[in-house]
């Protein structure tokens, strides 16, 4: 059988203060809580199973505050129809947003936002429109602002390694590869003058959204933040056979750390989870 990781389920986020990151979420984004459990609050967008977010309370709660291109699990990402809207959405529950930008995106264009959220998660929001790919929170429901996550983005220390830990061990494929530079990334993400970054978007065999991008900078001062306590800390993937992609993840480099658990690329955790069945 071949071993491939379907959508991401669940991105765990670990915060100062679980209810006014709850708060901050809900009134940014839209997401509703589906349910509590001891101290950790679960969210997402009403009727999707997938692209949900999980609250976690921090252990300790000093971090620096990382910038996008700083190596770690570093942003998350939704559609949005009107990227005026969502950055003003975002500002008024107390995240700080950039200004959107248009660039060229293949043979259209494509519109994107990045804002910083709380405790130190970075979002990344495209406009939805034609050809987008497909988000079942707003094809569910056309007066929604905002889809299910839509995707989780690690910035990792080599690029071709964690390339290799996603695509070889977890059997995900690579929808695209390509350098972005320019002005219009410069002002989106504020990053330095010519710089540039690499973004490999990868998918499931079966393109279940949310998916998972690696993306690394040149001509940054990037520092190593991948142990950050807070923000963006772990990705549930859905798997049919969870203990064997386990194993496979562990065989490629990963670092064993619970059941079905493993580190990987960036300090991101994996966890593998058989959807609709027990978890790890």
């Amino acid at each position: 059988m071949t071993l491939s990781l379907g959508a991401i389920i669940e991105a765990v986020v670990v915060c100062r203060d679980v209810e006014a990151s709850a708060g901050f979420h809900a009134r940014a984004f839209g997401f509703e809580v589906v349910e509590r459990d001891g101290a950790e609050v679960l969210m997402g967008a009403p009727g999707v199973e997938t692209g949900r977010l999980r609250l976690a309370p921090a252990a300790a709660e000093d971090a620096e505050e990382p910038r996008v291109w700083d190596i770690g699990p570093r942003l998350l990402g939704m559609y949005s129809r009107d990227l005026e809207r969502s950055t003003r959405a975002i500002d008024e529950a107390g995240g700080r947003s950039r200004e959107p930008v248009t660039y060229p995106y293949g043979s259209a264009s494509l519109s994107e936002a990045v804002a910083l959220g709380s405790d130190g998660v970075w979002w990344t929001l495209p406009k939805a429109g034609p050809g987008h790919r497909p988000s079942p929170a707003l094809e569910g429901d056309p007066g929604r602002l905002h889809g299910e996550l839509h995707t989780a983005v690690l910035v990792p220390a080599d690029h071709e390694e964690a390339l290799r830990f996603f695509t070889e061990a977890g059997g995900l494929q690579v929808a695209f590869d390509g350098e972005m530079s320019g002005e219009p990334f410069e002002r989106m993400i504020g990053m330095p003058s010519g710089a540039s970054l690499r973004l490999s978007f990868l998918v499931s065999a079966d393109q279940a959204p949310a998916r998972l991008e690696i993306m690394s900078f040149t001509g940054v001062e990037a520092r190593d933040l991948s142990d950050r306590p807070l923000g963006l800390r772990r990705l549930v993937f859905a798997a049919d056979d969870p203990d064997a992609s386990a194993a496979a993840l562990e065989a490629s480099g990963g670092v064993r750390i619970g059941e079905r658990v493993v580190r990987g690329p960036a300090g991101v955790e994996v966890e593998l989870r058989r959807t609709g069945k027990e978890t790890a």
